[in-house]
């Protein structure tokens, strides 16, 4: 049977560069306030179980380890807790695994969340944050719409994201119990367009599609993009990020499983004191 080849919707050696520019961005100014409110909702989301876990690992581009362990009680912090940058370095069998934003530029998303799943204990908990497709909308239209007038139309310039329903169907597909996905939308206000593009930078998260525009850009692009740009009443540039949370849990004997049709030993009506009526 033939091997099914993955689309290279990234360029990985540009996205190996972007990643390592990233990193020493934060290396000085320390991580991006998106990747510490992540690391912050995780330990809030760990420490809602009643659970030690003994031994998690975190994937994020720089080490969040001690900002999900100072938000969490004693008794709800791992009794181990490793770190590693990339999916490709990780290594071990975990009860825990958490990502900060670190599976967003993978060119196989649905083998990426196969081979964490193969990483997990029975009954371990998966948890990981992505953008979704309604992050940055605004900017994205713009683009959109400079790059029509200028180039004649769109170019490759957004990553492809998925939304809430496409995600739910991504933990089935791993073989993860239990899914559940939820979002966290954060609103920013900006004093400055180049602002925005430092934090994506931050990140990791210029443009590294195989199908980008590679020429440089002409004389005048940003300054369209500046005059495009939807504005609040006071001139800043609004921006939206929707963070959605993917969990699921390895599979195990305890867990609950759901109800086989037919098996209810009582019928909606009685449950609920109403009388049934028939059409």
């Amino acid at each position: 049977m033939e091997e099914t080849k993955v689309p290279q919707i990234f360029d990985e050696k540009a996205q190996s560069l972007a990643r390592k520019r990233a990193q020493s961005r934060m290396a000085k100014t320390g991580p991006s306030f998106l990747l510490i409110r992540a690391a912050e909702d995780a330990a809030s989301r760990i420490a809602d179980i009643n659970r030690q876990f003994e031994r998690g690992v975190v994937l994020s581009s720089v080490d969040m380890r001690d900002t999900i362990i100072s938000e969490l009680p004693a008794g709800r912090q791992p009794k181990n807790l490793d770190w590693y940058d990339s999916l490709e370095a990780m290594n071990g069998e975990y009860d825990l695994i958490i990502s900060l934003l670190e599976l967003q530029t993978e060119n196989d998303l649905p083998g990426a969340l196969v081979r964490l799943r193969h990483n997990l204990k029975a009954d371990g908990l998966f948890t990981a944050a992505l953008f979704g497709g309604d992050s940055l909308s605004d900017l994205r239209q713009t683009l959109y719409t400079v790059d029509s007038a200028v180039f004649g139309g769109a170019t490759a310039r957004v990553y492809p994201m998925i939304d809430h329903h496409q995600a739910a169907a991504l933990l089935g597909r791993a073989g993860l119990n239990l899914p559940v996905v939820d979002k966290d939308r954060v609103k920013v206000s900006y004093g400055k367009l180049e602002t925005v593009v430092s934090d994506l930078r931050d990140l990791g998260l210029t443009n590294t599609l195989t199908a980008r525009h590679k020429a440089p850009l002409p004389k005048g692009y940003l300054q369209a993009i500046k005059a495009a740009y939807p504005k609040t009443d006071d001139g800043k540039f609004p921006a939206q990020f929707e963070i959605l949370w993917l969990t699921g849990w390895s599979p195990h004997e305890s867990q609950q499983k759901p109800l086989k049709p037919g098996s209810a030993k009582m019928r909606l009506a009685d449950a609920l004191g109403t009388q049934e009526k028939k059409v």
